[in-house]
């Protein structure tokens, strides 16, 4: 089976949510983590309702669950769950299930089927069985030939009463996650119509899908939402964002005088649906089996507006329309990528900024490129990439020279801002304004130079490779003769006798914490110049990490109760700094 970019998505989507599933319901089996997610994402059952049909341990005669439907069907299930999406279902284990289901139906399986097992069965006698169904459930490929014939032959070989009295499936990684979108992509069941007074959509057909780009009302919009409601939003993944931010951009454009631009201004709606039909003669574009999977903020927006009282006639909006014609796996896909495309960080929101573009002309002129966009320089073409090196200095300067917008900026807030909590644990906010709790308008002020911003990107980025390489050790642990000798080497022999049974759980959080308290202690403290303090770092002089870590210990070691919380807790504690910060004082006025 060739995975598609579809199968490689929903394939990582099912580890990551059966992983949960499995920890949640205490699950150890991989197998079983399939089982359950499948029973409860595909059949809405709970765990509970899980627990009574499961039978997979020793003796299970190859069926790993056992489950009678409300019309007397009795179903049979084998489930295989491999880490690699390519591996075929074993043909071994093919053998084995239908080896149990003859003891099984010859009444010979007591003596070698497990409790859970036996239990079930005997349900089945108690019935008159409507007919069997065998299925094999897969997070990998399909059969081959040699099971297939096996199972055909055993099929016909029992024979029934009707044609269809014993089948057989199975249910493959492809068709997974076609039951998974079909179940959780419903449409709506009527008809959209778009009247269209003055022009024809424009319509494109493109990988055999037509797609069409026009313009609607607002008011039409709004009134389709309230026609439907949350219906017509039940493939696009976000729910309301609430009427901050985004949103209230949108409502005070399609509100305000601002109100004719509202097509200039928003990206519009996403129409998916089965079909769409264009009648010229009478101006309109009527969809079939519609969702809409981009733009629900803007729709709910509109009609909330419009419940005011206060939308203006005037927004248009655009529109686009993609069909599928009935392709599940083509409108999976659209659904998929149109809601799961990269999340936009907020500090990207932000890269056009005055301010921000005037610091990263600044940088350039220290020979160091801000990254403010998404993957930027992954992006450049070579001729852009040549004439930024030349501004640097030289050909290859920017690989080691770039500094992301939110990693600099974190590491600016860190210092020079003393804010290591709301660099650590709301970055997000560094790059929101005042009317969202944000503190971009005191971050990017008057105060800002370029200089502080490289110079304290530079001191956060040894301090991470410092931890990096506490982590590189760490995971050797086991494996060192002498671990307390190797720790010692880096972090110094103080801390490691002193607190040798707690620097597992502190180090690995303690980045951002640290780079506070070395910029505290060495310059706003001891008054050492910050570019001596970066040359010294970076030259390989960072026994004062150590020293801080040993320093930061002996002051939770002696005020227990404001350092009774978890450290990854206290790491990123504004308070916890402060007292951090004002132990170290005492310390550097002796």
């Amino acid at each position: 089976m060739a995975l598609t970019a579809l199968l490689n998505l929903f394939k990582e989507q099912l580890e990551n949510e059966s992983s949960l599933l499995a920890k949640s319901c205490g699950l150890e089996k991989r197998g079983d983590y399939l089982i359950y997610w499948y029973f409860s994402k595909l059949k809405n059952m709970g765990p509970a309702e899980i627990e009574e049909i499961v039978c997979d341990d020793g003796g299970d005669l190859g069926i790993d669950a056992l489950r009678i439907d409300p019309d007397n069907y009795v179903h049979f299930y084998q489930f295989k769950n491999p880490a690699n999406a390519e591996a075929g279902f074993p043909g071994g284990d093919v053998d084995k299930i239908i080896s149990g289901l003859h003891l099984i139906l010859r009444r010979e399986h007591k003596a070698v089927a497990n409790g859970a097992l036996n239990e079930m069965i005997e349900q089945i006698y108690q019935i008159v069985p409507s007919g069997y169904r065998i299925h094999l459930v897969t997070s990998g490929a399909a059969l081959a030939d040699e099971p297939v014939q096996k199972l055909n032959a055993f099929v016909k070989g029992l024979g029934g009463p009707t044609e269809d009295f014993i089948t057989w499936s199975v249910v493959d990684l492809k068709a997974l996650q076609d039951e998974f979108y079909q179940k959780n992509l419903p449409t709506i069941d009527g008809s959209i119509v778009f009247v269209l007074d003055r022009q024809p959509p424009y319509q494109i057909r493109s990988a055999n899908h037509d797609s069409y780009i026009l313009h609607a009302k607002g008011t039409a919009l709004a009134d389709l939402y309230r026609q439907h409601g949350e219906q017509l939003l039940q493939q696009n993944i976000r729910v309301y964002q609430g009427d901050k931010t985004t949103n209230a951009s949108i409502r005070q454009t399609c509100t305000g005088d601002d109100s004719p631009n509202f097509f200039h201004f928003n990206n519009g709606v996403t129409f998916l649906c089965v079909d769409a039909k264009w009648d010229q003669f009478v101006g309109r574009l009527t969809l079939e089996h519609a969702q809409v999977v981009n733009g629900g903020q803007t729709l709910r927006v509109l009609a909330r507006a419009q419940g005011d009282g206060v939308l203006r006639p005037e927004t248009i909006v655009p529109v686009r329309v993609i069909t599928s014609q009935g392709d599940k796996e083509f409108a999976s896909n659209v659904a998929v990528n149109l809601n799961n495309q990269n999340r936009v960080e907020s500090s990207f929101l932000r890269s056009n900024n005055p301010r921000v573009v005037q610091l990263a002309h600044s940088l350039l002129t220290l020979g160091w490129f801000l990254e403010r966009r998404q993957d930027e320089v992954l992006s450049l073409s070579d001729r852009e990439r040549t004439v930024i090196e030349q501004k640097l200095g030289g050909p290859g300067l920017l690989k080691d020279r770039v500094i992301p917008l939110k990693e600099g900026t974190q590491a600016y807030v860190t210092t020079f801002r003393r804010l290591p909590e709301l660099a650590k644990k709301n970055p997000q906010r560094m790059f929101q304004g005042p009317d969202d709790g944000g503190f971009f308008d005191r971050i990017f002020n008057d105060e800002l130079t370029s200089r502080d911003f490289v110079a304290s990107y530079r001191i956060k980025s040894v301090v991470e490779t410092y931890v990096q390489q506490f982590a590189s050790l760490k995971r050797r642990k086991l494996r060192l003769a002498d671990w307390r000798e190797d720790y010692a080497r880096l972090l110094g022999n103080r801390l490691v006798s002193s607190y040798g049974d707690v620097i597992d759980q502190v180090i690995p959080q303690c980045s951002v914490f640290l780079t506070a308290a070395v910029f505290e202690f060495c310059h706003r403290i001891r008054g050492r110049v910050v570019d001596e303090l970066v040359s010294d770092l970076e030259s390989g002089r960072v026994e004062i990490l150590g020293e801080l870590l040993c320093h930061m210990l002996d002051y939770a070691k002696a005020n227990p109760g404001s350092a009774a919380k978890s450290w990854p807790t206290l790491l990123k504690s504004q308070p916890f700094f402060e007292n951090v910060a004002s132990y170290l004082r005492g310390l550097g006025m002796r």
